[in-house]
């Protein structure tokens, strides 16, 4: 259960700006769709393309979850990543679910284990945070983390 966010609704234009700096841009992701529409967004939803992963997987699309609150002195977050093929999970949020963690934190599950650490991004800037944790996912977290589901 999370907590709840303390900020104002999602901005459609800072979802606009993610997707046009950040998602559209990964070659690995076939579509971003906005949660319910455009005008509404209270979201973003992009999915992977199996075979452009590294190592590959499918045949569903994994997809990456984007709910972003702009709010004074730090914004609330989540971005979350699903591969409905291994069952495999990460998250990097910036929430109030786990004070002990500090502002923002990193979690994942695979096959039987789980953990969660504290994690400090190098920008303040959303579309610089997007990029950190997207190279993070592609170049780290999934050939580290996600290969535990194969072992």
């Amino acid at each position: 259960m999370s907590v709840p966010h303390p900020g104002s609704d999602p901005n459609a234009n800072l979802y606009s700006q993610l997707k046009q700096d950040v998602l559209d841009r990964i070659p690995q992701i076939a579509a971003v769709e906005y949660i319910p529409d455009e005008i509404e967004a209270k979201r973003l939803q992009a999915s992977f393309e199996p075979a452009r992963l590294t190592p590959p997987t499918g045949p569903q699309p994994p997809e990456l979850s984007v709910t972003w609150y702009r709010q004074n002195p730090h914004d609330w977050f989540r971005v979350d990543y699903t591969d409905p093929n291994t069952g495999f999970h990460a998250g990097w949020h910036q929430d109030e679910d786990h004070p002990n963690l500090g502002r923002a934190h990193f979690q994942y599950r695979a096959a039987n284990e789980a953990d969660r650490w504290e994690r400090r991004f190098e920008h303040e800037t959303p579309s610089l945070i997007l990029w950190e944790i997207v190279e993070e996912l592609l170049e780290t977290v999934r050939p580290t983390y996600q290969s535990l589901d194969s072992q």
